[in-house]
Order: C-alpha cells, then sequence, then structure tokens
C-alpha cells in the first residue's frame, strides 16, 4: 500500500495547493519568483508528495504564522479595531441621507464602504490583527506605532 506522498495529484489537488501559493504570495509570504516557480512546479506535480513539498512551509488558510502575543500587545491590536468604526458609521449615514434626499453623490459613500470591506477581508485572509504588523524581534518605525500611543 503506498504511502499518502506516493499518491498520484489529481487536478484538484493541484488547483488547491496553486491556491494556497496565490494566498501565501497574496500575503507577502512568498515572491514573485518563488510564487511563479512553485506554480510551475505544482503544475508538473505527479504526486501529493511533490505538492506537499511546495507547500509546506507556508500556514494552513486561517492559520496564524505568528506565535501567541503576549497580552499587552494584544489589548493595543483590540483598541485599533473601533477606530474604522465613526468612519464607518459616517459613511453609513451619508449613504442613508442621499439616498433619502434622492441625491447623485450616494456613488461616494458606497465607495467609501467597499474599500473599507475589502481592506478587512485582505486583512482578516491575511491574519493581520492592524496595519501595524510587524515581526517580534524588529524595531518600530520612526514615529511609532499602534505601542507609542
Amino acid at each position: 500500500m503506498p504511502t499518502d506522498d506516493a499518491i498520484r495529484a489529481s487536478d484538484a489537488d493541484r488547483e488547491h495547493a496553486v491556491g494556497l501559493l496565490r494566498d501565501g504570495y497574496a500575503c507577502g509570504r512568498i515572491t514573485l519568483d518563488e510564487f511563479d516557480e512553485r506554480t510551475t512546479a505544482a503544475f508538473a506535480s505527479r504526486t501529493w508528495g511533490e505538492l506537499r513539498k511546495l507547500t509546506q512551509d507556508l500556514p494552513a488558510p486561517g492559520q496564524r504564522a505568528l506565535p501567541a502575543e503576549p497580552a499587552a500587545l494584544q489589548q493595543a491590536r483590540a483598541n485599533d479595531a473601533p477606530a474604522l468604526m465613526p468612519v464607518l458609521t459616517i459613511a453609513l449615514f451619508w449613504l442613508a441621507l442621499t439616498f433619502t434626499a434622492h441625491a447623485a453623490g450616494a456613488l461616494i459613500p458606497v465607495v467609501l464602504i467597499v474599500l473599507m470591506a475589502v481592506q478587512m477581508a485582505g486583512r482578516v485572509r491575511c491574519g493581520l490583527g492592524s496595519a501595524d504588523h510587524r515581526p517580534p524581534d524588529q524595531p518600530p518605525p520612526p514615529g511609532g506605532g499602534p505601542e507609542a500611543r
């Protein structure tokens, strides 16, 4: 009986591996050259083992790549989330007002809300808790980040 690594890969298996690579590239875990090289190898792979080797250094979807954060840093990140609430509230109020008044400027708050939704979706997909996401051993940028508040 063959091991899992010796099982022949299907087209769906290859597409799944390319999806993991695409997510890794979108989140900045691999470079464009690595993405191109690994994607080409994924489509040429014949077994699950070959596909696993191409994605073994990438986290699974939804898995955080960083170790657990200290409680103080988690609290600082949690305080960043409500910062968008006033902007979202104003955008929703603006949208309701423009629709009620049958004004032509309804597109502006819709675009603002869509952009905010796309940003939040990207942060959730890449596992980012705040805009200031850097490795723990890297010093803060000049002028400070959220921890300097």
